[in-house]
Formats: structure tokens, sequence, C-alpha cells
């Protein structure tokens, strides 16, 4: 079988959306099945992308005018963005994968499978509501999720609000999970010292979809400066001066940026509770890890958070993005800093109903079974 994976992802070289399709790429490679991949152009592409050649893929790169590229760029790879069409229709693949970091990015690659009579799916690993298709848009994306095989989303909430921004129910649409980065066999100790409070944020530095800035203006209110805590932020993000910056200002001694860290069971060795205050989500890889790892989590309802944590079992949830809504989840979450560690051992348990322990694999299988269902 012959698969295309096709990234749009413009806003960084690498993120949590890139990882479903690439390790599925990969294990359809590894099975013996002939697969390409085409990401956009970046001065300095991700290891994780330029690995993929070492498992026997196929690598194009297309330039990405939308990721801040200028506009003489555009023009000099113009013919090089054609020629990368021309690639796919000569490569003739059983199935493309577009994988989208939100609403759009994919649609001329749709269109070139439709003109091509190539089946396609589209993956969207994230939506808010504060996003919506232009009238000139509509049409295009309309005719792009319509005559996908699949639509895959990564939250039930994500799909439904793609069907109202659509205007039209997506009748081809399906939830997906996406993959996680440790070990379900091993547990990391509770760190044993309750003399100080450890809240990790775990994310890229991005406070528009992550909030972080949500969570330093409540760290600076009065009761929260007396009380023993310490925020740790981990990643990386174009805005990590700004947040930087906004801590200086607001005299916040107790927050420390310690960067992409790759042992996430590190992370949690040594923090008590995971703050998710992101404004949009799709799924957040980092709950899920959270929760396999024993640790509760304060999370705002976007994306499937709601539907990995319950309120007051697992976690806590404040119903929105909002300073206020998000103050009382903490705050709520303070008061019953006692019952942190059973509350971990009930996420646990329920990452464990809930996550499957192979998310590529059952992803792999979905896309092997569609060329086989249509060669028969």
């Amino acid at each position: 079988m012959r698969f295309a994976f096709i990234s749009t992802m413009l806003g960084s070289p690498w993120g949590a959306s890139e990882e479903l399709w690439s390790q599925t790429a990969v294990q359809l490679s590894r099975a013996g099945h002939n697969v390409q991949a085409s990401v956009g152009y970046w001065p300095r592409l991700s290891d994780k992308v330029t690995e993929l050649t070492d498992h026997g893929i196929r690598l194009g790169i297309y330039p990405s005018y939308h990721a801040a590229l200028v506009r003489s760029l555009w023009n000099r790879f113009s013919l090089s963005y054609r020629r990368s069409y021309r690639r796919l229709k000569q490569f003739n693949p059983d199935l493309v994968v577009i994988s989208q970091g939100h609403i759009s990015g994919g649609f001329d690659w749709a269109k070139v499978c439709r003109d091509a009579g190539i089946p396609y799916f589209i993956m969207l690993h994230c939506n808010s509501e504060t996003w919506w298709f232009t009238d000139q848009e509509l049409g295009e994306a309309v005719a792009s999720y319509t005559a996908a095989r699949k639509v895959f989303c990564v939250s039930h909430h994500n799909l439904d609000l793609l069907g109202l921004q659509l205007g039209k129910p997506l009748e081809n649409g399906e939830v997906v999970w996406n993959p996680t980065n440790v070990s379900s066999e091993r547990i990391p100790d509770w760190p044993h010292d309750s003399r100080l409070w450890r809240l990790a944020c775990v994310g890229r530095l991005d406070p528009a979809a992550k909030g972080q800035d949500l969570l330093v203006q409540i760290l600076a209110r009065p009761e929260w400066r007396e009380r023993p805590v310490e925020l740790n932020l981990f990643g990386v993000g174009p805005y990590e001066q700004s947040l930087r910056h906004l801590c200086r200002m607001l005299e916040l001694n107790n927050v420390h940026f310690h960067g992409h860290v790759n042992d996430v069971q590190a992370i949690w060795e040594q923090n008590h509770l995971l703050i998710q205050p992101s404004r949009y989500e799709g799924v957040p890889i980092t709950v899920m890890e959270a929760m396999l790892c024993g640790r509760p989590a304060v999370v705002t309802d976007v994306g499937r958070t709601a539907e990995l944590c319950v309120d007051n079992e697992t976690g806590f949830i404040a119903p929105g993005p909002t300073i206020s809504l998000l103050t009382d989840a903490l705050e709520r979450a303070w008061n019953r800093r006692g019952d942190w560690q059973r509350m971990g051992q009930a996420a646990r348990a329920r990452a464990e109903r809930q996550i499957p322990k192979d998310a590529i694999a059952l992803f792999a299988e979905k896309l092997t079974n569609c060329v086989k269902e249509r060669a028969s």
C-alpha cells in the first residue's frame, strides 16, 4: 500500500499535532508499506521531521508562505510548490492523510486529491469558537471536509464545533486519540516535600492558546503570594520573553521557566499538580500524561479536557478560560491539597480505562482498513 502524509502546521517546525501522523507514518513504513511525507518549509526543520528519512520515508518540503515567509520567497518557490502537487499525483497514493493544526490549511491539498481522484483523510488537531470561515473560505472548506473519506478530530467538542462552523453536520467525522510520551508501566513517586506545593504548567509558551498569562495573574493575588507554592513552566515558544517580563512586572519570584523536557515522568517526580489554563485545545496530551503519571489537574473546559478530567474527583474544571473562573477552580484545588495524591490515583485509574495503550497502532489500522475496503 502507498500512503502520503501532509502536514500543514505553520506556527512552528514541530508541535504535539505532529506526533500522530508522523508516528503512524513510521509504523506503516516498518510494516513494509510505501510512505512519503510533505511538510512546510522552515529554515531549520525539526529533527523529528528529518529523522523520518531514517525509516525509509521519502520526505518532501513545500514552501509555507503563511508561516511568515516573505512574498519574494513565495514567488521564488511557487514552481516547486506546483511540483510538489505533481509529485503527489505521480506517487498516486492509495490514501492521503492531511494533518491540520486548526480548522484550515489543507484545502489546497484536498482539492488536488479530489482533482486526481485520490482518497484522503483530514485530521483536525484543535478548534476554537473564535475561528470561523470567511465567506470566501466557506465553499472550499465545505467541499474539502465533505469529500474526505474521514474527518478525524481529537475531541467530540472540536468535531461538533466544526459542524457549526461549516453549517453542516459531518457524517464522516470521527474522534481519535493522540499518542502519549510516558510509560504506562511506571508511575513516578509522589513528591514527599509537602512544605512547598509544586504546580506544573506543561505546553508551548503561547498565552493566546495556553493561557499562561491567566495563571500568572492569579498567582500575583495577595492570597496566593502568601501560600507556599511554586509554579514550574515547561515548554518553549515564541512568547517566553513576554511571559518573563510579565512575571517581573508582577514581582513573582516563584515562577520558574524550565524549557523543553524530554523526560515527562521526570516532571512529575518533582511536581504535585498540573495546571492547564488553555483558552482552546484539541486533546491536551499533557493532561493525558499527567493522569497516567498519577497527578490531578486543574483545567479549563475546552477541547477534550472535560472528557478526561472529572471535576472534584480526578481534578478541578474551570468552566471557561477567565481569571474569575480559573481562580475559583484553583481555590477549590488548594482547599483540597491534602487529597491531591488520592485524586492522582483516581486520575491514573481513569486514564487506564479511557486512553488506548497504542493509539498509533489503532490509527494505522484505520488507514489500512480504508484502503482494503476501497480495493474490495
